[in-house]
């Protein structure tokens, strides 16, 4: 498997086509992965099992796992849990910090949100804000440890547990009796993405992968993608094409850029669904662009509905998000408790245009969690919590 590298930086596009010319061109020598190495195709057996996942992603799962050890939550009553999303403007967030409100009020225990901004500053306004306010507990949502590590410190020292909802755990900030973390599998979402073009190209693509640089956790899921065409595409040619949220203008021009240095260029992965708009401006601007299929993660109602209106989006994993509400909510009461946090079974589905049409395209479907299978789970916390 081939791997070429590129960055966005100040100097802008122009530079960037030099340097994807120079790092992907046939007289030079790409990263050859280990896994791959040797290989001189994807065996049919290795596809097919391949396939067998990516069919199995595409399904609704039967059942779902609860912890089996209660927790009494009755302490909490009358109190208030505070939710800080990187932005409260995205609904897969708003839809998160729904789930984790309802489940909460089955024991009377209220959700303040306040909305991070996707900015240091206002992310750590919201957490003084609720060590201000003695808040039971703070879940923040997709906001590295770092990016609001004093506040995070200044919360767990005031005796305020700390749940860190989709952020990777950390070896320098590991989970105790204050932090706890719940975590979808964004790397396994992401690596699914790559295994559905590895099955559509018949194991033989040109990818350009969006990888986003913005913290540890976001760079860990595109290299979850990258080992996955290692390990089941060795003969797939991976540019990584780095983008960032703080450099969004640029996304096009660098994609652009990127598929024009590689005009068999098939499929373009981006990590998440909300760079999927700029992704295809940058698509739009190449020759070969009715020819290009993207896949992404992070699935919204929005981007389903895109998928199936037959555009270019042909791929979109969307995870569970009433059943991770409700684990948190299970998770908030353990660490209040002194209990251990268990890993939870936070599920994901893939949709292709060869399942999309099995669920509603609905506000009201996305909310209640049908697209992923039974939600009988919430039976099984609230009798955990005592709620019979």
């Amino acid at each position: 498997m081939r791997i070429c590298r590129s960055t966005i930086g100040s100097t802008g596009a122009a530079v960037l086509a030099v340097a994807l010319l120079a790092a992907c061109s046939p007289g030079t020598t790409a990263f050859d992965s280990e896994s791959a190495s040797g290989a001189s195709g994807a065996a049919d057996g290795a596809l097919a099992d391949v396939q067998a996942d990516v069919e199995a992603a595409m399904e609704p799962r039967d059942s779902f796992e609860v912890p089996t050890e209660p927790v009494d939550p009755s302490a909490l009553a009358g109190q208030t849990v505070y939710y800080i999303p990187l932005t409260a403007q995205n609904r897969v967030f708003q839809l998160y910090g729904e789930k984790i409100g309802e489940a909460l009020a089955t024991v009377g225990v209220d959700l303040q949100v306040c909305d991070g901004g996707a900015n240091p500053s206002q992310v750590g306004g919201c957490l003084e804000q609720a060590i201000g306010a003695g808040a039971a507990a703070i879940v923040t949502d997709s906001i590295p440890y770092g990016m609001a590590a004093n506040g995070i410190e200044a919360a767990r020292a005031a005796g305020i547990p700390v749940i860190i909802g989709n952020q990777l755990p950390s070896d320098e900030q590991p989970a105790d009796e204050t932090l706890a973390y719940v975590n979808a599998p964004t790397s396994e979402m992401v690596a699914t993405v790559a295994d559905w073009m590895t099955v559509d190209s018949g194991g033989d693509a040109t990818v350009v992968l969006q990888k986003v640089t913005d913290n540890p956790s976001t760079i860990a899921f595109a290299e979850a993608g990258e080992e996955a065409f290692a390990e089941n595409c060795p003969d797939c040619t991976v540019v990584v094409n780095e983008v960032s949220a703080s450099n969004f203008p640029l996304i096009p021009s660098s994609t652009s850029a990127a598929i024009l240095s590689n005009p068999d260029t098939g499929y373009v992965l981006s990590e998440f669904e909300v760079f999927v708009q700029p992704t295809i401006a940058g698509i739009q601007q190449t020759p070969n662009a009715d020819q290009i299929q993207i896949g992404t993660a992070a699935a919204s109602l929005d981007g389903l509905q895109q998928l199936a209106d037959d555009q270019q989006l042909q791929a979109d994993v969307a995870q569970n998000f009433r059943y991770q509400g409700w684990a948190t909510a299970d998770a908030i009461f353990r660490l209040v408790a002194g209990q251990e946090v268990p890993e939870y079974d936070v599920s994901y589905r893939l949709f292709t245009p060869a399942n999309i049409g099995d669920i509603e395209l609905t506000e009201e479907a996305q909310a209640s969690g049908e697209w992923f299978g039974p939600t009988d789970y919430e039976q099984e916390f609230a009798a955990l919590w005592g709620q019979n």
